[in-house]
């Protein structure tokens, strides 16, 4: 989708439907293991590239995405977190992961959600947070590199207008600075 406010016209907002793609392809059963981690960082690794190749001139905005993959991967086990941890400083130093603006949205309070998916088993939004700030934390160096224009940004969602509003103005705030360089 496009988003048609003035200037955002470029942004192209994505959703990688991992979960359609694991149930129309029968391979739900590939969800603990080191493959799954591989399809997930797949999509991304092909977002970078295209935006690199062809498509410079849009923004993507895509929901969770390659921080979620690690943190994920860390949470199920598919590979040790030394393994994970190294792959993922290693995307993050690559010329790749450049112009990269990633916001973090946290919850002030658990959500619910209005689907059901293979995940909801597994789902401890704790633990999962806690990971978030760890990998985070260990990487933030490259996540707010000014030599590849990566910025970091972090939003808390109260579920109300002004969170929209804070979210907004971040999005905003980077668009502006990026058409400025």
């Amino acid at each position: 989708n496009y988003v048609e406010r003035e200037g955002l016209e470029n942004i192209i907002f994505y959703k990688y439907q991992h979960v359609a793609h694991l149930r129309n392809l029968d391979i739900e059963h590939i969800e603990p293991d080191p493959g799954f981690h591989y399809f997930t960082v797949s999509n991304t690794l092909t977002i970078l590239e295209l935006h690199q190749a062809i498509l410079s001139d849009k923004v993507f905005v895509f929901d969770r995405g390659v921080i979620s993959a690690y943190v994920w991967s860390i949470m199920r086990k598919r590979l040790s977190q030394g393994v994970l941890n190294r792959e993922f400083r290693s995307l993050l130093n690559d010329k790749l992961f450049s112009n990269c603006h990633v916001i973090r949205i946290k919850a002030s309070r658990q959500m619910n959600r209005d689907h059901n998916d293979i995940f909801d088993d597994f789902t401890n939004p704790d633990v999962e947070n806690n990971l978030f700030d760890i990998l985070i934390r260990h990487n933030i160096d490259l996540l707010q590199n000014q030599k590849k224009n990566n910025t970091y940004h972090e939003v808390t969602n109260h579920m109300d207008k002004l969170s929209e509003a804070a979210l907004y103005q971040t999005f905003v705030k980077i668009l502006s600075e990026n058409n400025n360089k």
